[in-house]
């Protein structure tokens, strides 16, 4: 949206060389209209026409730097505006146009200056107090905002956005009493008119947004009253009647609660919500009584899921087990592909884990023995050919055994029965895409990715399997694959990473981080982490043009919830992962610079010979002189694709956005100072991740290396405070300890405070070796601890790496947290050499430890992976010459799956979670 332009009614002159003839003044007006009207060219032709006859008008000077600020030359466009402010110190316009500039600019504190040194010299101009308001509520100056829409309302009385945004200063400042008095005097006065008129949507979101008002203040009973006279005027009954549940809620009237809940459900039967809520109005706590009630709801609503999956949670024994295998068996017979998706929540309990299992093996032995679900035994009469199955309900059933068996890690039978399924359906998408998900979970992704081309392979119209082939290539570390593949959805004749960074498609950006800091590659790693950080930008400064918008549709409360949401968008999940992983690269920066010739290093380079090293250079210098030769053509394609762009645009008023700087991978991995770079994405996660572990961490890390002691502790004591047993908390806390003895603080009062706040964190008759034993000894299970245990110890006695290292690989099916990913990870720290020296032997074996546990993942293989074909002699799992058709008498079967170290259900699935 183009700036507001300056009033072109009133134009303030403070002497005679300011003054312009009537000619040129009416050519100033149509200077001022081209801008409105976009037509760029016309205003400069008409503004050179001015400034021959009065080449230091002030004004004239201010439009035509607007102008060409619009057209994107920026320079030049602030030296004409500071010009016209220099000629003609007291115009508003001149001011105002400044602060349009600052805007565009989005420099809005200066832009603020700009307006209220224009208001100076015109007090009253209401565009200038309009543009001041949208700045004031952009930068949350909730204070300034007030007092410009009390001038606003002053002004223009008879608009209702005067009323409407009076009304929402107050509101958002928290004095509803001052809102609602507005609200209502507005409301009178629109009933004066509305004499036979019918009431419109814009007319409801009002009474809606008012009604809004009185729950903010907590004004209760108003609220229902308000809502139920009005009810008749207010068109979105869905949320009227949520609404009057919610005060009925609030006011203990728990009758006319359950009444509206009913007819809520009545509406939308799969509202989980509604019958949580329906729970709560009954004040039902015993299974009993809420088992009566779901039973009532379900004979009422036989085809609803949602009280099926909700009975089933508290539920056990023969109940459980009669009710969940009719929704397992009508999932299998409709053929449900989220059947098991629908009932995860079941598996934190191993009791209706072996239920399920049991009864899903009972279901597998029957189909295959009579066609039916039950054996001859529980049909008198015998099995009809109507009670015979479909085939495909055996295929589904499969289907749910590998999703079973693969959430318990039991891969090997999770593979088997993924295989028969495949061997009977060859052409189901389904099959591929979970068969290439067992292969993520088993570190193989490799495998999973050419699997998961496979499944897209049968279907390349489907926007969901590419996006999730793309995925797969991207955690195999195959980008330009997984480019090549995103590129068949993303438009004709431009580069897919372009369109898909202009799409602010972030979980591809977000991907391609992790694959790109995989590779060792931190410049092109922090340069997606930057992306996403712009985007998330680019989100707040979005919210500009709804500020005037929303109130002149009157959407008040869709625009309040947008407020808050802007309010707390830094603390989306995908923002947060970027920036916890643009801080650990920084931090990784700061210990180990990169210097020039890091790019040229190799793995194997102890074993290369000079002449061998110097080619390997060679090659590497004209590789990267070649991908540097097709990024710069790219690049220039790109730029000339926009310059035709622009060109094509130019007469209908095009503004030019405001350029970024451009991310060079180069430059971002070889930061001149790594911690301030870390700290411009640490400061948003503190602000607004305050509930993650991670965030206090990863802050304790950076205010480590910047000594700053206070902003330590602070990020102890919120460590402790949300988790004192997290295992970071341990090293963090030691160490911190380690660095107060080793540098003696000077400040005696720094000294004092920090002494008084640590003996809130631990028990000061302790010493730091000790604690470090005594906190093996209390997890003794963990391997998570054991990993910050041995830091603890390199940090005592850094010499001694050789028997910390060995404590630390040491494997124990003891261990309840040893999985995949917290191995992989110590694994790639034993390389990159986190943990000081090691030698190649070591590492060896433990690559080799770790390869018997998990032999399909692809970082403990020293083979490349190959994904195993179906043999069409494949015998099924269930089968008599099946390796494993002993699993499949209940119970044996499920002891097979579940061993030593999965008993523990929860930590278990915790740590299966990739």
């Amino acid at each position: 949206m183009a700036p507001t332009p300056p009033s072109s009614t009133t134009v303030a002159t403070v002497n005679q060389s300011q003054q312009l003839a009537p000619r040129e003044h009416t050519q100033f007006k149509k200077v001022v209209r081209f801008y409105e009207q976009k037509q760029y060219k016309k205003g400069l032709t008409a503004a050179k026409e001015i400034l021959k006859k009065a080449p230091n008008h002030g004004e004239t000077l201010a439009m035509k730097g607007l102008i060409l600020n619009s057209t994107g030359k920026k320079e030049e466009a602030l030296e004409h505006i500071r010009n016209g402010i220099k000629n003609n110190m007291q115009s508003h316009v001149c001011w105002h146009v400044y602060g349009l500039y600052q805007r565009s600019e989005r420099k809005y504190d200066e832009a603020i200056k700009a307006y209220k040194r224009a208001l100076q010299c015109e007090k009253d101009s209401l565009t200038i107090l309009r543009d001041l308001s949208l700045l004031q509520i952009q930068m949350r100056d909730l204070e300034g905002y007030k007092e410009t829409r009390h001038q606003l309302f002053i002004l223009k009385p008879g608009q209702r956005a005067s009323w409407i945004g009076f009304a929402m200063s107050y509101h958002l400042l928290g004095d509803y009493d001052m809102a609602l008095s507005v609200l209502e005097e507005f409301r009178k006065s629109q009933q004066d008119k509305q004499t036979e008129k019918q009431y419109d949507i814009e007319h409801s979101e009002f009474l809606l947004y008012q009604n809004l008002v009185m729950r903010d203040g907590k004004q209760y009973e108003e609220a229902l009253k308000h809502i139920q006279a009005y009810e008749k005027d207010i068109l979105n009954k869905l949320t009227l009647q949520e609404i009057k549940y919610d005060l009925y809620m609030r006011l203990n009237q728990y009758n006319r609660a359950e009444t509206i809940l009913r007819d809520l459900i009545e509406r939308n039967t799969e509202n989980k919500k509604y019958y949580f809520d329906l729970e709560k109005c009954l004040n039902m706590t015993t299974s009993s009584e809420k088992m009566k009630l779901y039973n009532d709801l379900i004979e009422k609503y036989p085809r609803a899921d949602a009280p099926k999956q909700i009975r089933l949670q508290f539920l056990t024994g023969e109940p459980f087990s009669e009710a969940i295998g009719s929704y397992l068996q009508r999932g299998f017979q409709k053929g449900v592909p989220s059947l098991f998706q629908s009932v995860k929540f079941l598996y934190s309990s191993l009791e209706k884990v072996q239920i399920i299992g049991s009864l899903t093996q009972t279901y597998l032995n029957n189909l295959l023995t009579y066609g039916t679900f039950h054996s001859l035994s529980d049909n008198n009469n015998g099995v009809m050919d109507e009670d015979i199955e479909p085939a495909t309900t055996l295929l589904w059933l499969q289907y749910y055994l590998a999703q079973h068996y693969d959430y318990l890690g039991n891969t090997k039978l999770a593979r088997e029965f993924i295989d028969q399924a495949i061997h009977d359906t060859p052409t189901l998408v389904e099959l591929y895409m979970f068969k290439a998900k067992i292969y993520k979970h088993a570190g193989d992704f490799q495998a999973a990715a050419v699997l998961m081309d496979e499944a897209q392979s049968l279907d390349t119209a489907d926007r969901f399997v590419n996006c999730k082939c793309t995925k797969y290539l991207l955690r195999a570390t195959n980008i330009s694959a997984a480019l090549e593949v995103a590129g068949k959805f993303t438009r004709e004749g431009s580069s897919p990473g372009e369109y898909l960074k202009e799409m602010q498609c972030m979980w591809f950006e977000l991907d391609s981080a992790k694959a790109y800091r995989q590779l060792k590659k931190f410049g092109e790693a922090l340069k997606k982490c930057h992306e996403i950080e712009r985007h998330f930008q680019e989100f707040i400064e979005d919210q500009f043009d709804f500020h005037s918008y929303c109130l002149r549709k009157m959407v008040l409360c869709a625009y309040v919830d947008m407020l808050n949401l802007e309010d707390h968008m830094k603390g989306h999940r995908f923002f947060r992962q970027a920036a916890q992983m643009a801080v650990e690269i920084y931090i990784r920066l700061y210990d180990r610079p990169l210097s020039d010739n890091d790019s040229d290093k190799n793995e194997n380079a102890d074993n290369m010979s000079a002449s061998e090293m110097k080619k390997h250079k060679n090659k590497q210098r004209r590789q990267q002189a070649r991908e540097q030769q097709e990024k710069q053509k790219q690049i220039e394609a790109d730029r000339k694709k926009k310059e035709s762009q622009r060109s094509r645009h130019k007469d209908d008023g095009e503004e030019e956005k405001v350029k970024e700087e451009e991310l060079i991978a180069e430059k971002l991995e070889r930061p001149e100072k790594p911690l301030d770079e870390a700290m411009r994405f640490l400061q948003p996660l503190e602000d607004f991740s305050q509930s993650s572990l991670e965030t206090h961490y990863l802050g304790f890390e950076v205010y480590y290396r910047r000594r700053k002691y206070m902003l330590m502790l602070r990020c102890l004591k919120r460590m402790k405070k949300f988790d004192s047993s997290y295992p970071k908390f341990h090293s963090c806390l030691l160490k911190f300890l380690k660095l107060v003895q080793s540098e003696p603080l000077t400040d005696e009062r720094l000294k004092i405070l920090i002494d008084d706040e640590l003996k809130t964190l631990y028990k000061h008759d302790r010493s730091i070796e000790d604690m470090n034993l005594d906190f093996i000894k209390e997890h003794s299970n963990s391997l998570a601890h054991r990993i910050e245990a041995t830091k603890v110890m390199l940090l005592l006695n850094p010499s001694n790496n050789l028997k910390a290292i060995q404590f630390l690989t040491t494997l124990d099916p003891s261990f309840i947290d040893q999985n995949y990913k917290t191995c992989a990870n110590i694994y790639e720290s034993l390389k990159m050499g986190d943990y000081g020296q090691c030698s190649t032997q070591t590492i060896e074996n433990y690559r080799s430890e770790c390869h018997k546990l998990w032999p399909l993942a692809n970082l403990f293989s020293t083979v490349p992976s190959q994904v195993q074909h179906i043999d069409s002699t494949l015998p099924p799992p269930y089968s008599s010459s099946s390796s494993v058709s002993s699993s499949f008498s209940a119970p044996p079967s499920y002891s097979t799956c579940v061993s030593t170290e999965q008993q523990n259900l929860t930590q278990q699935f915790n740590g299966l979670a990739m």
